[in-house]
């Protein structure tokens, strides 16, 4: 039965990480699409395709539990500015061919959550830690060189995510149901910046039948992998979902590579830094996951 569970909870993230790693060539299928119009549309699909998904589990009573309770809104609400932020950084600068800087930007955030863990929550840090955010940093030094200016996109990304992460750890409601409940918040305004200012022939009056379908379909491709995501977590151990996540970022690569980016010399050099960051970090996940089964097995024979 336990088998089982792994095998559901691969496939889920493999789904989910497949959509967030192809996500880029969907975004530029959509063509010239004003970023912000494009963003606003995406708020409003994903909204309801999350409604519906809650619907479906049965869920809707937790999320109108979260509304209720003002300690949950305090964490809420800023979780849902730094979502906002996190999407709108990423379709800018898949929208502007800045892919390859967020793949950068996702490999490095498990690294950038975990510092932010041990500054927030005094986690415990190894030298095996240091080691890989040294190796991370000279990577994010050398990308400055390989790709022409400062990774602005990607320590945009990698930061935000890292203090949603955090404020998310603080949660202890379901993982669809708060992000839903975030996406819900920014969804009115959303609807009014279109309603206002986006209803003519600079949004959705220029918008043809094939893109408007486009258009709700991002609002799938947001919040199914939200869901296939957290049936993976479920489903698998920690560090196995853990290792999962890095196979977005390499698809987003090759995502680049399709959409005109390429990986030159310099900023190869970049990635090679950051890909030993992040073996280290595995490697150092795998080990301390090992110790723990150990003194649980020690434990429970004594």
């Amino acid at each position: 039965m336990q088998s089982t569970n792994v095998r559901k909870g691969l496939l889920y993230m493999l789904g989910c990480f497949l959509i967030w790693g192809f996500q880029p060539l969907y975004w530029y299928i959509l063509g010239d699409v004003d970023t912000f119009f494009l963003m606003a549309c995406r708020i409003i699909w994903a909204a309801v395709v999350a409604l519906v998904i809650l619907k479906l589990q049965g869920k809707l009573p937790l999320l109108w539990a979260v509304f209720r309770e003002k300690a949950v809104l305090k964490r809420e609400i800023p979780a849902s500015l730094f979502l906002f932020g996190d999407w709108f950084v990423y379709l800018w600068a898949v929208q502007n061919g800045h892919v390859l800087e967020c793949s950068l930007g996702y490999y490095i955030q498990p690294l950038v959550v975990f510092a932010f863990g041990a500054l927030i929550f005094k986690e415990k840090v190894s030298w095996r830690h240091f080691l890989a955010l040294a190796f991370v940093i000279v990577g994010i030094v050398l990308s400055v060189s390989g790709f022409g200016s400062f990774p602005y996109v990607t320590i945009a990304l990698s930061l935000m995510f890292a203090v949603y992460a955090a404020i998310k750890k603080s949660l202890t409601i379901d993982s669809i149901v708060s992000t839903t409940a975030e996406i819900l918040m920014l969804a009115p305004f959303a609807v009014l910046y279109i309603l206002f200012f986006r209803m003519g022939a600079n949004g959705m009056a220029a918008i043809t039948v094939t893109r408007q379908l486009l258009l709700v379909g991002a609002g799938v491709v947001t919040a199914v992998p939200m869901l296939l995501y957290a049936l993976g977590v479920r489903n698998l151990p920690l560090m196995t979902a853990g290792i999962c996540q890095y196979l977005s970022p390499t698809l987003a690569i090759f995502s680049g590579m399709v959409m005109g980016e390429f990986l030159t010399r310099g900023k190869l050099n970049s990635f090679l830094f950051i890909w030993v960051g992040v073996v280290i970090y595995t490697v150092n996940m795998i080990l301390e996951e090992r110790k723990k089964r150990v003194l649980a097995g020690r434990k429970s024979n004594e």
